[in-house]
């Protein structure tokens, strides 16, 4: 069964989706960045660093990650803090550490820590293919993942998840968060165990207004970008 999905929009920066308080996980050649939002308070940024940090270790485990904070003005006090809360109580292995902060910069590298980006050869790569990134967990309302590849979600993708993707995306079971497939453009797919998303995005088409009336919900499918329309596919798991 083809169903083509008429109600299409060209959104314009559809991928420049992220809230102030989001903690961002983009896939690399060298395993997980792990970029922090400037804006959030210093003890705000450790809560939502606190409950994301089982989901990093379950994401990041046998590859490491890098942490990028990005502008942030970081104080002794709090990267003793950031360590001894959120590092050293990690089950992950820290790269290197990442910022465009001169004094953020010079208090990393005086306390010893590698800045900068790593060589994708210094680490194993865990892969289903050509860059793809899998991830064995679930997504969680706030989560974001961005990766230049195909993305593999072996869990639900729950409501205010994200994952976007210059590849294709494949949700093993619930997708109900917002997903963007081929991102750059191209012919890619999104599928998914258990349909309940209410917009999909595929390179620059945007189909909204989803909802429980639409014969494939809750079901098994693929959506593919076909001739300019979203045509959705139920499979037969």
């Amino acid at each position: 069964m083809a169903e083509t999905v008429e109600s299409l929009e060209s959104p314009k920066g559809a991928a420049e989706h992220r809230g102030p308080s989001e903690i961002l996980l983009k896939g690399t050649g060298y395993g997980v960045r792990m970029i922090f939002p400037e804006s959030v308070p210093d003890d705000s940024l450790l809560e939502d660093l606190n409950r994301f940090s089982g989901d990093a270790a379950r994401l990041a485990r046998g590859i490491g990650v890098v942490l990028d904070l990005q502008g942030r003005t970081l104080s002794r006090a709090f990267l003793l803090r950031l360590l001894s809360e959120f590092v050293w109580t990690g089950d992950f292995r820290v790269l290197s550490w990442m910022s465009y902060n001169a004094d953020t910069l010079d208090l990393l590298r005086s306390s010893g820590f590698s800045t900068g980006e790593p060589s994708a050869g210094k680490s194993e790569k865990r892969e289903n293919g050509p860059n793809s990134l899998v991830l064995i967990q679930s997504l969680r309302s706030g989560q974001r993942v961005e990766h230049d590849g195909d993305v593999v979600l072996l869990g639900h993708m729950n409501e205010g998840a994200e994952i976007y993707a210059s590849g294709n995306v494949f949700v093993r079971g619930r997708l109900k968060g917002v997903v963007h497939a081929g991102m750059h453009g191209g012919e890619f797919s999104i599928s998914a165990g258990q349909f309940e998303a209410r917009q999909v995005r595929l390179g620059g088409k945007l189909c909204s207004s989803l909802g429980a009336d639409i014969e494939w919900w809750g079901k098994a499918v693929v959506i593919s970008l076909e001739k300019d329309s979203l045509v959705v596919r139920e499979l037969k798991l």
